[in-house]
Parts: C-alpha cells; sequence; structure tokens
C-alpha cells in the first residue's frame, strides 16, 4: 500500500509539473462544483447539529454558559451569520422542551451523513474510482464520520472557547502555579491544530473507496488547514468590516454569507485531497487513477488512464 514516506518518491516528475497536475485535476474534476454540493448539504446539516449541539448545552448546570458561548461565537463568527443562529440558541437555552434532544441528534445525524456522502462522491471522482460499497455500509461510514468529526470539532470549540479557563482550573486544583499555566496556554495553539489535522486526515482516509495507509499530516493536510485558518480569518473580518449582505439581501443575507463560508471551507479540504491523490498517483510506488488498491491493473508508473485515453485519440 501507498506509504507515507513514499509520498514525494515522484521518479523524474518535477514539483513544477506537479503543481501543474494538480491545477488540472482541480479544473478537469469540477472540484468547484463538488464544494458547492458540499456546502449545501453542510447547510443543511448545520441547522438540526446546532439544535442537538445547543439543546445539550442547555441542560449543562454551568452558570453564565449562554453568555459565554455567544460571546465567543460573536467575535468568531461574521456578524451576518451570528444574527442568523443568535435568536434560536436563546431561545433553546431558555425553553427546553422534552424530545428536542432526540429529534435534533437524529436530524442531525441524517443531514450530516447526506453531506458526507457527497464529500465520499467527490473524493471518489478525484481517485477515479467507482463506489463499490453497499449502501448500507456507505450510510454506516457516514454515520461513524459524523459523530467522530462532530466530538473532534466539539473538542476543538472547546479548547478555543475555555481552553484558557480549564487551564486555570486544573492549576488552581493541583497548586502547580503560573508556569503551568503559561505551558498550558501555549500548548492550546499546536492542540487544536493537531485536532484540525486529525478531522482532515479522517476524511482524506475514510471517505474514498480506495485502499491507502493511515497518515497523520499528509501533504494535502499542510496545505489545507493554513489556507482554511486564514480564509475564515479573513472572511470574517472582511464580511464585518465591509461586507454589506445584510443591506443587499435583507433577512436572507445572513444564509448567504454562511453557505459562501461552507463554500470556500468545502473547497479548501477538496484542495488538499487533489494535492494527495495527485502526489500518489505520480508517486513512483504510488496507485494509477482508477486503482483501488496498489496494483489492481498493472501498466506502467506515471501514465494515467487519462493520459491513455488522450494517446490513443
Amino acid at each position: 500500500m501507498f506509504s507515507p514516506r513514499k509520498y514525494f518518491k515522484l521518479g523524474s516528475t518535477s514539483y513544477r509539473e506537479l503543481g501543474k497536475r494538480i491545477y488540472h485535476e482541480f479544473v478537469e474534476e469540477e472540484c468547484p462544483e463538488h464544494a458547492a454540493a458540499m456546502a449545501y448539504y453542510f447547510l443543511f446539516a448545520s441547522f438540526p447539529f446546532l439544535l442537538f449541539l445547543t439543546t445539550l448545552i442547555g441542560y449543562l448546570p454551568i452558570p453564565n454558559l449562554l453568555d459565554y458561548v455567544m460571546g465567543n461565537a460573536e467575535t468568531m463568527l461574521p456578524q451576518e451569520a451570528f444574527v442568523l443562529i443568535q435568536d434560536n440558541i436563546r431561545s433553546l437555552f431558555t425553553e427546553k422542551k422534552e424530545g428536542l434532544l432526540s429529534i435534533g441528534i437524529l436530524l442531525a445525524l441524517w443531514a450530516s451523513s447526506n453531506a458526507i456522502v457527497s464529500v465520499m462522491a467527490a473524493m471518489n471522482n478525484l481517485y477515479g474510482v467507482q463506489e463499490g460499497r453497499p449502501f448500507w455500509k456507505v450510510r454506516l461510514i457516514a454515520i461513524v464520520l459524523v459523530i467522530g468529526l462532530s466530538l473532534l470539532f466539539l473538542s476543538t470549540m472547546v479548547l478555543l472557547m475555555f481552553g484558557a479557563r480549564i487551564g486555570d482550573y486544573i492549576a488552581e486544583m493541583t497548586n502547580f502555579g503560573s508556569a503551568f499555566k503559561i505551558a498550558w496556554n501555549v500548548a492550546l495553539v499546536p492542540a487544536t491544530m493537531f485536532l484540525l489535522m486529525l478531522a482532515l486526515a479522517v476524511i482524506y482516509y475514510f471517505t474514498p473507496d480506495v485502499e491507502h495507509d493511515w497518515i497523520w499530516i499528509s501533504p494535502g493536510a499542510v496545505v489545507a488547514i493554513p489556507c482554511w485558518i486564514l480564509m475564515s480569518l479573513g472572511f470574517s473580518y472582511y464580511i464585518n468590516n465591509f461586507g454589506s449582505y445584510d443591506k443587499t439581501y435583507g433577512s436572507i443575507g445572513a444564509v448567504i454569507v454562511l453557505l459562501l463560508w461552507l463554500y470556500l471551507s468545502g473547497l479548501i479540504i477538496l484542495t488538499g485531497a487533489v494535492i494527495n491523490s495527485v502526489i500518489e498517483h505520480s508517486s513512483e510506488e504510488g496507485k494509477e487513477p482508477g486503482e483501488k488498491v496498489e496494483g489492481e491493473h498493472g501498466g506502467n508508473r506515471g501514465t494515467s488512464s487519462k493520459d491513455e485515453e488522450k494517446q490513443k485519440e
């Protein structure tokens, strides 16, 4: 199978040629269209997930939790997106409805699994393979991925929102002092980056119907994570300071902002996947495009099925 150590054994392929292949693969495999489909499904999945999450948090006996969460959300989200969700969040915190938690989790699982299935289709397209797993297995994998990625997402949010407070609490309980607090706060950044890297590793490993080795930090993730962070910060700054979606589109402006952010996020995730697939297909010891298992079709290393079709033409 394709090992992480083989990622850069590209033979006669130069990095300039590799960059060209990544660009052409990105365009030919219609990544913007797949990102749009992913954004559509994730938009529908975000509201049931938010329903489940806020209902669950509403039952936690933590004083002033609502104000703290809303304050952090306001600084992290574009203003239009924050306005869209704040009223619903406050109502769920103040009016706990029996059965809402179970309904929310079922809706969130189903809607989010549809989003993951769309990611699977996009990944299979990048690797040039047809989905061979049965429907029940695809749906089961999607649901498990939703649960796993949600836990990673929640862990990341907890570190971002409550990381400093958790460090203070541990320091007080153990009498470690200020040195521990400084070390803890410094470690929050790499810990958050690790969780994001792990989330991408899970997506890149489980979604395509191909066999490959587990890779903690892939070239695609190394590019995607910093790009996603910079995009989110820049996007939020632009919307909060220069954008006027609420004036242009009225109440629907918040939905447009959220959809645009989801689209850009999907585009970056697919870009990382394109980088991984092209490097694997270009490597001397990787798989050919269309192969689910290394050596499945045989043939010469470095000549893709698309190249062979062009030669025939």
